[in-house]
Formats: structure tokens, sequence, C-alpha cells
């Protein structure tokens, strides 16, 4: 704390005074390093684009933040591993619970079921701290690099999941007529006929 304040240049008691204790001032330095990630991710999820772009831009935006400030970031996950009511938990917490609104909105946008958004959310989160946890500690690639192998292996699953329907649908082409509309999306453009649907294979020789 002696050290805290002759850097601050103030004095201890004022210090304590805003603080309380090196508890208090552990929970406000998480909670304004955590609301700093959030505020990433939050502007990332709000931007306009294709979901595979929002994808990428979320987990760069994340990415970013850590090479910016990799020492807050251990800090954070340090403290949070150490104390129950610091603001790591609450940051997963939060953007856990942004990204499972804004994966449930896109999978019944697409027709898709929306059941599993929220376990879904959870499990991007983890993943994408583990990731970028790992290559903070290795740096034995690109940030551009990571970004891209956990973008690819997200957006596979999310893909497959029902959010691929949306790559490139223009929502102001479609009347909006609810469920109708997702009728419509979760049927192919272009169904595969049937063999009676088929045109007659030509003849060898037929031009």
């Amino acid at each position: 704390m002696d050290e805290i304040a002759a850097e601050a240049g103030i004095t201890k008691p004022i210090l304590y005074s805003h603080f309380g204790d090196k508890a208090g001032l552990i929970q406000a330095l998480a909670s304004r390093v955590a609301g700093q990630v959030n505020q990433a991710v939050t502007e990332a999820l709000a931007r306009s684009g294709e979901p595979s772009e929002i994808v990428a831009s979320t987990i760069e935006a994340f990415c970013t933040f850590i090479e910016r400030e990799p020492e807050l970031y251990r800090f954070l996950v340090q403290t949070a591993r150490h104390e129950s009511d610091v603001a790591g938990p609450r940051l997963m917490s939060d953007i856990g619970g942004q990204i499972a609104v804004a994966l449930g909105s896109g999978l019944r946008k697409a027709g898709a079921d929306s059941g599993a958004a929220e376990p879904w959310a959870f499990a991007i989160v983890g993943m994408i701290f583990s990731g970028a946890g790992w290559w903070l500690e290795r740096r034995s690639m690109s940030k551009e690099d990571l970004v891209g192998y956990l973008s690819q292996l997200l957006w596979t699953g999310l893909s497959g999941a029902g959010l691929g329907r949306l790559e490139g649908w223009d929502e102001s082409a479609w009347p909006d007529t609810g469920t109708d509309r997702l009728r419509i999306m979760a049927v192919p453009d272009h169904p595969r006929p049937g063999p009676a649907e088929r045109p007659p294979r030509p003849a060898v020789g037929d031009e």
C-alpha cells in the first residue's frame, strides 16, 4: 500500500479512505479491468456484419485487450482464482450472458433450436479465455493466427448448428412475417431433386 500511495502521489490515509484495505483496492482494480474487457466485447458483438465476421471480431477484441494489457489480464485471472468475490467470475458471467443473448437471437432468426444458446455461450467464453491465456504465455504464433484458429473452430460449430444460414442473408429483403420467415430460412434455397424430378441422362454421343 505504501508503494501504491507513493506511485499515485497521495498519502496512505487517503488511499485507505477510498478503498478501505488491500482487499478493497484489489476488488476495485479487478472491477475496472473487467469493465474494460466487457466493454470491448460488447462493442464487438454490437457491430453489424456477417455472423462469421462478428465471431472473429469479438475474439479479436478480447485478444487485443490482453495483448495491450497483459499484466492487468494476469492480475484479473490470478485474483479470480484466489478470491471468490472479485470481478473475474462476474466478468465471465457478464460476457457469457451477452453472448447467450446474441447467439439465441441468431439461432432463432435462422430457424434453429436456440435451447443450447446459454451453455454454448459459456463454453465459448471458457474456450476464448483458455486459448488467449495459453497464447499470452507462449506467444508461439501471431495474434492474427490465434484469432483465425479460434474463429475457425468456433464458426465451424456454430455454422453447423444453424447460424451458417444467416451468411449473406439480407433481412430487409424478407417480409416481416415472424414464423413464416423462420420457416423459409429453415428450408434450403435449392433442394436436391428426387429421382422422379431429375432430367434423363443424355445418350452417349448426344449433344
